[in-house]
């Protein structure tokens, strides 16, 4: 099972990198950052609650000292700052989308704060293997 958790990890990652890759050819996107490529390709995967206000998310998500959590969540309650970390950690063990189901059951924070987390962490694991 182990494996099979592995695999579909790598090809999570192969296929997130193929949609950057894409997205990075089009006119609107070619002066982006590498970072917001990836937000925007984790972007419909992670769909908001239909009943929620949109807010302006914080786009600045410097490590806080907790494993690439957003700085807004520098003075959430620590279990907020958990849930968000395990949610990462599954999906490096789980898969992306498997890992999404279950953030959507969260709270639009949770949710927020978990695709701002992932994606820096996913941008990181991307840089390290010179896939973007």
């Amino acid at each position: 099972m182990d494996q099979l958790n592995h695999n579909i990890v790598e090809q999570d990652i192969e296929r997130l990198s193929k949609e950057i890759a894409e997205k990075r050819e089009l006119p609107e996107h070619k002066q982006l950052p590498e970072k917001e490529l990836v937000r925007q390709a984790l972007e419909p995967m992670i769909k908001q609650p239909v009943s929620q206000p949109s807010q302006p998310q914080p786009s600045s998500t410097a490590p806080t000292g907790e494993k690439n959590l957003p700085n807004y969540l520098k003075d959430s309650p620590k279990e907020i700052k958990v849930q968000v970390e395990k949610l990462v950690d599954k999906v490096f063990s789980q898969g992306i989308e498997k890992t999404i189901k279950e953030a959507n059951q969260s709270s639009a924070f949770i949710l927020d704060a978990f695709h701002d987390a992932l994606t820096d962490k996913l941008y990181d694991e991307l840089k390290k293997r010179k896939m973007i």
